[in-house]
């Protein structure tokens, strides 16, 4: 039997990328399409790309209603407004995939220090962090998986098997870069065309609520996150720069993120001595990288898509575990290049 999906907040990016994917998927039946102030819309105005695609209508969001049409729900809604929307989901036996940032975190205080206070506290007692490389078995039997941010997915991915072995000593730096659609798809002054063309610029240095994220993530290593924006469309480079304790050359290196990913099926070790570059998974779930050692300076170079592994791509693997299928079902195409 299908999949009966329901995805609430069709008409962002990551709504309309988690669309992308689902409409291809060989398991799911997309069953409710809900939009906030595009509903009643034809889809094909909303997001052209679909013209002549057989999908339901958008319309407005009420929990019982996706319930009676579906088993699971993506949230693709802005940060602060999912809380409701997945509580409500749960309680009508919804299973809930969030990617939002509303439940990436367990503990309520944990929660309010960065986003201030959580409305539906309740739900987080139950969220599962949808890495899958970190916690495919719990998010298998979870009710509610909060899938991670773009930057600390694609942070976690460089810095965590040099951490976890104990390699590394002192604190990160991730200096990282963002195509604009990591914005969202409101306009607005800081990613206007004119802003951003031809420009590059940091924002939010050392100030940004990913940061704890990441520092969660690695077991409570202080992370210094600078992002950037450059004048791309979607894709991250993340570029780490960890500390090792004893000496380690290229080669152990190198066989330590081998042996952590061997069974990875969407993270790729590059051949010694290459860049990983966004292009290269562009429209992808997949994750490059690149290792590069001199004297006890480890520098790990990750890229991601912003909108694949950093948000929808990530929420169709949280589904395709939750479901009991392959990882990979739905998620094997490669990049759209050039």
């Amino acid at each position: 039997m299908a999949l009966r999906v329901a995805l609430v907040g069709a008409s962002g990016y990551t709504g309309i990328e988690a669309l992308r994917l689902l409409s291809q998927h060989p398991a799911v039946q997309l069953t409710a399409l809900c939009a906030g102030r595009m509903a009643g819309m034809p889809l094909d105005r909303v997001a052209p790309a679909f013209t002549g695609l057989d999908a339901p209508p958008l319309e407005p969001f009420d929990a019982k209603a996706v319930a009676e049409k579906a088993d699971y729900a993506f949230l693709a809604l802005p940060h602060g407004t999912a809380q409701d929307a997945a509580a409500d989901l749960l309680a009508e036996g919804v299973r809930v995939i969030d990617l939002s940032a509303d439940h990436r975190f367990a503990d309520p205080a944990r929660y309010a220090a960065i986003y201030g206070e959580h409305r539906r506290p309740e739900s987080l007692a139950e969220t599962v962090y949808g890495l899958a490389e970190h916690h495919r078995h719990r998010i298998r039997d979870s009710r509610l998986v909060g899938c991670p941010g773009c930057y600390p997915t694609a942070v976690t991915l460089a810095a965590a098997p040099a951490v976890r072995a104990g390699w590394t000593v002192g604190e990160v730096i991730a200096d990282c870069k963002s195509g604009v659609s990591g914005a969202g798809r409101n306009p607005g002054a800081g990613t206007h065309y004119p802003e951003t063309a031809d420009g590059l610029h940091a924002y939010k240095s050392l100030a940004h609520r990913h940061a704890p994220e990441m520092s969660r993530n690695l077991g409570g290593v202080k992370v210094h996150f600078v992002p950037h924006l450059v004048p791309i469309i979607r894709g991250i480079l993340a570029t780490v720069y960890l500390r090792l304790g004893e000496a380690h050359d290229l080669a152990a290196v190198r066989a330590l993120y081998s042996k952590a990913y061997a069974d990875e099926p969407f993270v790729h070790l590059l051949p010694e001595g290459a860049h990983p570059d966004p292009r290269h998974v562009r429209g992808t779930n997949r994750c490059h990288i690149g290792l590069f050692v001199d004297g006890d300076l480890l520098v790990v170079q990750s890229v991601i898509d912003n909108l694949g592994k950093g948000a929808a791509g990530q929420a169709v693997q949280c589904l395709n575990l939750m479901a009991g299928l392959p990882e990979t079902t739905g998620l094997e195409h490669s990049a759209v290049f050039p």
